[in-house]
């Protein structure tokens, strides 16, 4: 009984730490560590919870690595077709490419700059603006961020 209980425990921490070494590799920020690829396919996206200013368009996420929610990390965004945020901002800075669709990022009284797949901005944390989806088809983007990624609407500039 004893050794079938030590054979029970043993299987289970070996899960435990090799779930954990999988969930340490997925969150690493690179550069270093360990070298992975991770097809599309195993993406999973989920709703950002985000509306547009319809209240019906939306944002969904999915981690590349690290966690949006918690800290550092590089994440993909899609927006539904027609997407316009309120005006908002973000507690820290991140940086951002379009991988697909026109996206506009700009601040309010700006005139919006269409960014098609290759194009890059950069935001700045605690700075109002506004991003929409001008393409038929979802917006696409990959966002790298040094902190969580967060919203606050209205925005907060201080």
């Amino acid at each position: 009984m004893k050794i079938e209980r030590l054979c029970a425990l043993l299987v289970g921490a070996t899960m435990v730490v090799g779930a954990s070494a999988h969930a340490e590799e997925l969150s690493a920020y690179p550069p270093g560590g360990k070298s992975i690829s991770i097809p599309s396919s195993q993406l999973k996206f989920g709703d950002t919870g985000a509306r547009g200013v319809d209240g019906k368009t939306k944002i969904e996420f999915a981690d590349a690595y690290g966690n949006m929610t918690t800290g550092r990390h590089g994440s993909f965004f899609t927006f539904t077709p027609g997407f316009v945020s309120p005006v908002h901002s973000h507690t820290y800075d991140y940086f951002a490419v379009v991988l697909q669709g026109e996206v506009a990022n700009y601040q309010p009284g700006e005139k919006p700059i269409k960014l098609g797949p290759g194009s890059y901005w950069y935001q700045v944390g605690k700075q109002a603006h506004i991003t929409a989806c001008y393409s038929k088809t979802p917006c696409k983007i990959f966002i790298v961020q040094s902190s969580k990624f967060d919203a606050q609407i209205p925005p907060v500039t201080e």
